[in-house]
Formats: structure tokens, C-alpha cells, sequence
């Protein structure tokens, strides 16, 4: 992270410091909302896999973004954690395997969604700054197609059967090609897998899907109201920067670390911030101190609060819940 804001090196210490003496009362606010965000996350979790209370969605949510903002490319491994836990509390594959799915759809139309809001916001409310507007209409095409496309796609996938057979068949047809090279390979129905998770997934969201909706909108609120609130709590007023501003910068920025494939938008997120939120008015020093602490928390305490949820749930069985305790209901 100060890797990136390595040509902002002169300013950093300065920052450091003036992110360190924050007021207690903006501190416990912090992390209140911190606190809050992981709440809402957790809670969304626990809406994809009914099997699971909110308690347990904090723990596996926790530990996966742990994992995911450590280690390059950490999508594979935070996946691999989230199936491992899950079946250490019995819950059976077909579930986890729609819940991740689930879980993933839920976030990439999150980050779409915002990206669209946040353009719209810059749009109406006419920041100007260092933002052509061509680029918030760019944002705002590409958003609405994404989000239309992918709503057509899973509203086929979970109506139709056929296509989703057809689907598996073709699926299947090339595992076995493979088989054939890799003897090793376990032999896989894809085709029954396949009309389980289609089955499952149906149910899921027929049962649940106001459950999910809600959640991931105020997690999605608590998320996007982060940033707005960091740099009110170092002293920037609205006249400096105006929450339209903040959200604009925070909606682009966002966007393009989702593709990045560095851990967490390492670098990419901080650069970008510090970038926009300057050439928006914010004093130099103040934008600083606000990514420093933006990052704090959506970085560095989720690596730590992580770390703590795997170490309890892989050392302290009698803490951790077992299949005994899945039954509860979120």
C-alpha cells in the first residue's frame, strides 16, 4: 500500500501521524461501521446457505477475505477456505457449490451497481474535476449492459431445464476427452450435478431472495458510506470535497481494482483515490490521511480480523460451530 503512494513519499509521514492521533471518538465511529460492514457480509453469507446462521457467515466470510486479500490471485485459495469450512460444519456440496456461486454473482453485481450509481451521481450532480463526463456515460453503457446481460443469463439458466442439460452435455463431452489424457481424473456427472445445482439454486432463490436483496443492499450501503465517512473524519469539509465527489471517485476506483489481479486492488485502489480525490480539491495531505485509514479498514483489519476467524475455527473446535450447530437458522 505506501508502495503505492510512493511519489507521494514526502507527504506520508505527515499522514501517518495525523491518521494515528484521529480523535477516540471518530476511532470507536470507525470502527463501529467497520464492525457493521463485517455484520452485513456475514449476514449475506448466511442468506446463500440457509444451513448456516450469521454467527457462521461472519466467521467463513471473515477468513475467505482474509485470504483473498493476501495472497495473488487468492480467489482460488479463499474458495478452497470456504469449501473446507463449510463441510467441516456438514454442509453438503451441491449448497456450498450454489452458494459460492451465489456469493460471487452477489458481488460482481455489486460492483456493476455502484459503478452505475456512482456515475449517475457524477452526471447529475456535475462534479466536473478531473472526470470527463464521456467516461461516467462509458461507465453507465457498460453498467446497465453488464447488469441487463448477466440478469438474462441466470433468469435462463435457473427457468431452463434444456439449456442447462444442454449446457452440462457439452460440459460433460469435454471432461471426458480430457479423462481419456488424464487417467487420474475422477469420473464427474456432470449432468446430474448439473440439474441438482439448477434444482438447488432455484430454490434458493425463490426462498430467499428477499433475504439476499436486503442484506446486500445495506452491506452495499455500509460499503459505499465508508469512504464518505473516512474523509469527514480527518477534517475534510464538504466544501473541499462534496459526498457526489467522494462517491464518483470511490464508484471508478472500485471498478477497476475488481479487474486487477492483485490482491484486495492493492495500489490500485490507493493511487486512484489519492489521484482523484486531489484533483477533486482535497488538501494533499488530508487526501492522504484518508486513504491511510480507508485501506486500514477495508484492508489491513480484514487481514487481521481474518486471521483470528481461521484461527478459531482451525484450533478451537470447542468454539467453532460443528454440524451439530448448522441447523440454526440466520
Amino acid at each position: 500500500m505506501v508502495g503505492a503512494l510512493y511519489v507521494y513519499r514526502s507527504d506520508l509521514q505527515i499522514a501517518l501521524r495525523r491518521a494515528v492521533s484521529l480523535s477516540p471518538w471518530w476511532s470507536a465511529g470507525l470502527l463501529t461501521f467497520y464492525g457493521a460492514g463485517s455484520l452485513a457480509k456475514g449476514a449475506v453469507a448466511a442468506a446463500v446457505t440457509p444451513e448456516l446462521s450469521i454467527r457462521h457467515g461472519i466467521l467463513v466470510q471473515q477468513a475467505t477475505t482474509a485470504a483473498n486479500n493476501t495472497v495473488i490471485g487468492g480467489g482460488p485459495v479463499s474458495t478452497g477456505l470456504r469449501i473446507a469450512m463449510l463441510r467441516s460444519w456438514g454442509v453438503g456440496p451441491t449448497t456450498i457449490g450454489v452458494a459460492i456461486v451465489a456469493l460471487n454473482v452477489v458481488a460482481a453485481y455489486a460492483v456493476w451497481t455502484v459503478a452505475l450509481a456512482t456515475a449517475v451521481v457524477g452526471l447529475v450532480a456535475g462534479t466536473g474535476g478531473p472526470v470527463d463526463p464521456r467516461v461516467l456515460y462509458a461507465v453507465v453503457t457498460a453498467s446497465v449492459t453488464v447488469l441487463t446481460g448477466s440478469t438474462l443469463l441466470w433468469w435462463v439458466l435457473l427457468r431452463e431445464e434444456a439449456v442447462v442439460r444442454w449446457l452440462a452435455r457439452w460440459a460433460q463431452r469435454a471432461l471426458d476427452r480430457v479423462r481419456r489424457r488424464v487417467t487420474r481424473l475422477p469420473e464427474l456427472d456432470v449432468v446430474n450435478g448439473a440439474e441438482l445445482a439448477r434444482t438447488e439454486a432455484d430454490r434458493l432463490t425463490r426462498a430467499a431472495w428477499g433475504r439476499i436483496l436486503g442484506r446486500s443492499l445495506v452491506d452495499q450501503l455500509v460499503t459505499v458510506m465508508t469512504p464518505v465517512v473516512v474523509v469527514r473524519a480527518v477534517g475534510i469539509t464538504g466544501a473541499e470535497l462534496s459526498v457526489a465527489e467522494v462517491l464518483v471517485s470511490y464508484g471508478l476506483v472500485r471498478l477497476a481494482a475488481a479487474v486487477s489481479p492483485i490482491p484486495g486492488g492493492l495500489g490500485v485502489t490507493e493511487f486512484g483515490l489519492v489521484s482523484l480525490l486531489t484533483e477533486f480539491g482535497g488538501g494533499r495531505d488530508d487526501v492522504l490521511t484518508a486513504v491511510l485509514l480507508f485501506r486500514a479498514l477495508t484492508f489491513v483489519l480484514p487481514i487481521t480480523t481474518g486471521a483470528l476467524c481461521f484461527a478459531w475455527w482451525r484450533w478451537a473446535p470447542r468454539w467453532s460451530p460443528r454440524p451439530g450447530d448448522v441447523g440454526l437458522r440466520s
